[in-house]
């Protein structure tokens, strides 16, 4: 059975960039957040759980992304995540 025409993506630019969008945005969201908790927790404790907790962290941020519907709403909730990642990565070293 076929997807219903109109709750798919109508241009091919937008269809990319939400596929972009989940892939490496979420990898790069998910990176800076477990990056940020290294320096504020310790990097011992955040390598040994991030074996688990990467790739949850991805699969939550891609189906984030598959859920709003406008490309450039998930391009800003990732960025938004990945800058508030760095704030806490820039007060966590001083």
């Amino acid at each position: 059975m076929p997807a219903n025409k109109k709750y798919l993506l109508q241009t091919r630019l937008g269809r990319t960039s939400k596929i972009l969008a989940i892939f490496f945005g979420g990898l790069f969201a998910t990176l800076s957040v477990h990056l940020s908790l290294a320096i504020w927790i310790g990097y011992a404790q955040v390598i040994s759980g991030s074996v688990f907790t990467v790739f949850l962290l991805w699969v939550f941020f891609m189906l984030m992304v598959y859920w709003i519907e406008k490309p450039w709403k998930s391009w800003l909730f990732l960025l938004v995540i990945i800058l508030v990642s760095v704030l806490g990565m820039v007060l966590g070293q001083s």
